[in-house]
């Protein structure tokens, strides 16, 4: 009963002072929409993270171009080339699968519509390497790549870039640079892989891509899908093992190369993201106290401005507690209302970032929410506290007899 009454009284006192209430509770919104949208900006750049380091393969490593490096100084960059990752290939050592890889950007045409994109020469194996899916049409084949094709494969924006049905694209010749090239399949979905979308890349045989495309034979990147049943370390030693050999590296001399462990690289970022939106978070909770004062200010000018009320409640019989309990009550209720309407609007926010950003998946942070109004709450009981007493103490005589 006591419970109830005190409800229905906090609930007519805020709405006998809605805009006050509401100005006193923007502290409280603006921190949860804050502690929100963040929390749930950093869950989906995590879910990112781990969606595209998933599609590099469960066990991926990735060798990159390095410097060369005398008596501790930087020199030139030294190339990867078809010949290393061939080297690799013939290795018996780990029955491991290699993707070399060789890209840069082309203008590409397709009967009055034209765009630049990404161009990447890959072999076959690269798209069950990168776990890629066909939905219309082939891949191309050895056979092609050695007869240096003119072929290409599409990722699944590429006709959506280029304002043309997919279906118009199939077996069509579109340009690319000063050559022409057949159509022959289309890829699904895939998304970002990295600082990259895959969706936005056209892919043609690495041989083509090497002496029609941009003339040259080395490499961008070499990819390693390592086996079960071999370690990432193990597996990176024998790449080292091999390019040092290629490259004629004397012992004691420095990799001219880079390998990279994507897996470190996923939980490095994940770490990172972490630490930032614990940190912009913690920093937004402030505003939650602040706004806790905020709360703690209005209900000591309510009860002022209730002195005579709490006076003839006390005389018509109400106890201390009861007093204490319904101005609690009031503040953690207007606390809560301001917690509800921040985690909304954060939630917006978040939404609002995800849809204008393909990378960053929308995951509803239902923990976050709770999290963020349980916490409301405590506020508006940590700070209604005072307020309450200092109410609850009112001498009934004198609060009758206040102006």
């Amino acid at each position: 009963m006591i419970i109830e009454e005190s409800i229905n009284s906090a609930i007519d006192a805020i709405k006998a002072n809605l805009l006050r209430s509401l100005l006193t509770a923007l502290a409280i919104i603006i921190g949860t929409a804050a502690v929100i949208a963040m929390v749930g900006i950093g869950t989906g750049a995590q879910q990112a993270i781990e969606d595209s380091i998933a599609g590099l393969g469960a066990k991926t490593v990735s060798v990159f171009p390095g410097q060369k490096k005398r008596r501790g100084v930087t020199g030139s960059w030294v190339a990867l080339w078809l010949k290393d990752s061939d080297a690799l290939s013939k290795d018996s050592e780990i029955p491991w699968r290699i993707s070399p890889e060789m890209h840069g950007n082309k203008q590409v045409k397709f009967g009055d519509n034209n765009a630049n994109f990404s161009i990447y020469g890959v072999q076959p194996n690269f798209f069950s390497v990168n776990s890629f899916t066909l939905t219309k049409g082939k891949l191309f084949s050895e056979n092609d790549n050695f007869s240096r094709k003119k072929v290409a494969v599409l990722g699944h924006n590429i006709a959506e870039e280029l304002k043309i049905p997919e279906e118009m694209l199939l077996n069509k010749e579109l340009q690319i640079g000063s050559h022409s090239f057949k159509v022959i399949g289309l890829l699904g979905k895939k998304g970002s892989g990295g600082w990259e979308n895959t969706d936005e890349r056209i892919y043609v045989p690495m041989m083509t891509a090497s002496t029609r495309v941009y003339g040259r034979k080395w490499i961008n990147t070499i990819r390693a899908q390592i086996p079960e049943g071999t370690s990432i370390k193990e597996a990176m030693m024998s790449i080292e093992r091999v390019l040092r050999r290629e490259h004629d590296i004397s012992p004691g001399v420095d990799n001219d190369f880079r390998i990279i462990d994507w897996s470190q690289i996923q939980q490095i970022q994940q770490d990172a993201t972490a630490i930032f939106t614990t940190l912009i978070a913690g920093i937004a909770g402030i505003s939650l106290l602040v706004g806790g004062i905020g709360v703690m200010n209005i209900m000591l000018v309510s009860v002022t401005e209730r002195t005579r009320e709490i006076g003839l409640r006390k005389a018509l019989g109400a106890t201390p507690r009861a007093i204490l309990f319904q101005f609690i009550v009031e503040a953690i209720i207007l606390c809560v209302i301001g917690g509800i309407i921040g985690a909304l609007f954060g939630t917006f926010i978040y939404f609002l970032a995800a849809s204008f950003s393909e990378q960053l998946p929308f995951v509803v942070p239902v923990s976050a929410i709770l999290g963020a109004i349980t916490f409301s709450a405590c506020v508006g009981l940590f700070f209604g506290i005072w307020p309450a007493k200092r109410a609850a103490r009112l001498d009934p005589a004198v609060a009758l007899q206040y102006e």
